[in-house]
């Protein structure tokens, strides 16, 4: 447990840190922060954080960095949550006032929305199907044997898709489809859907080409779901300035499958979750932290929404942009789904 006078060198620390990306030494902190202690005794307390695994004494530096220990005990009880301005507040409204239809458009908004505001990038996962309920499916048969799907979900969501059929099936055989799935299926949640199209695939009943086409309806991939900007943001910040590292964080970034598996992972409370460094459990993006809270419609959580950006990223104003924007996402998708169905 740390006392008063090593919480208070280890909030300036990682103050400064934040703020200015430069190892931090005992002289600055005295001369900045006024804290009514001598350099000699904040050099000392610095010792003690370093040895209690709080900060780390980079090698080229007379400095000292925060570890991700160090960054966990600031968010978690010492860091005061920084109020966005009214007219932060006034700008992301805006974004969301004109009329939005279509999922893909409110997902895109929102990760251009978050990348804009915290200057770091903005991502977001759209909302989970497979927690989704299933509620009915249209299909219309289009040329060359495609067919558009239409799967529409119980809190309004609407998932389009174009499916290539094997074979051209006549408007009966369509018809049929849409019986059996819209009567026997709707109300259960989409992943055991899933459950039941591959049981019946495995023990080839009624007909192989219908159930080969329902496992095409009901599966989609993750990856394409999560939408992400201002990739070059992360870059831009001083500790990437190093290529071989540079190249390895835009790599991470670029692969969204395993993005989607970090946030993809269950978390014991609602609200906004930090993740820091290795918390992650990712190694390629150990030296990123991520903000994230879930958004909901109806009162529901469907999807996640953050930032991603360096360990020494402004958590102070993030967490209260991803909060802020997490409840007004909820708000415009709560709403689209009373007055219209979200197309996506």
């Amino acid at each position: 447990m740390l006392d008063e006078r090593k919480k208070r060198i280890l909030g300036a620390v990682v103050h400064n840190y934040i703020t200015t990306a430069v190892p931090v030494g005992s002289r600055n902190i005295a001369k900045k922060y006024k804290l009514g202690l001598s350099p000699a005794t904040i050099r000392n307390c610095m010792a003690d954080l370093e040895e209690l695994g709080y900060l780390a004494h980079p090698h080229t530096s007379a400095g000292r960095i925060p570890t991700d220990k160090g960054y966990r005990f600031y968010v978690d009880s010492l860091m005061e949550q920084e109020d966005l301005s009214s007219e932060e507040k006034r700008k992301i409204e805006k974004e969301y006032s004109h009329k939005m239809n279509r999922i893909d458009e409110i997902m895109e908004e929102t990760s251009q929305v978050l990348s804009l505001i915290s200057h770091y990038t903005g991502l977001i996962l759209a909302p989970n199907l497979e927690k989704s309920i299933f509620h009915h499916l249209e299909l219309v048969s289009l040329e060359n044997g495609r067919i558009l799907s239409i799967l529409i979900t119980g809190s309004g969501l609407v998932k389009n898709k174009i499916i290539e059929a094997e074979e051209i099936l006549p408007e009966e055989r369509l018809e049929e489809i849409l019986d059996l799935i819209n009567d026997r299926l709707s109300n259960l949640p989409l992943k055991r859907i899933k459950e039941f199209i591959s049981d019946q695939l495995k023990i080839k009943t009624y007909s192989v080409k219908i159930w080969e086409l329902m496992n095409q309806i009901f599966t989609w991939d993750g990856a394409e779901e999560l939408y992400l900007r201002g990739r070059i943001n992360i870059l831009e910040q001083p500790e990437f300035k190093d290529l071989t590292r540079t190249k390895s964080i835009f790599q991470a970034l670029e692969e969204k499958r395993l993005l989607v598996e970090v946030l993809s992972r269950p978390t014991p409370s609602e609200g906004v979750r930090v993740l820091i460094g290795k918390e992650t459990r990712c190694r390629k993006i150990r030296d990123l932290s991520l903000v994230t809270s879930t958004y909901s419609i109806n009162g529901r959580p469907v999807g996640i929404l953050g930032v991603i950006g360096p360990r020494r990223m402004e958590y102070s104003k993030v967490v209260s942009l991803v909060d802020f924007t997490a409840k007004i996402v909820s708000e415009v998708l709560t709403d689209l789904s009373h007055t219209t169905k979200v197309y996506g």
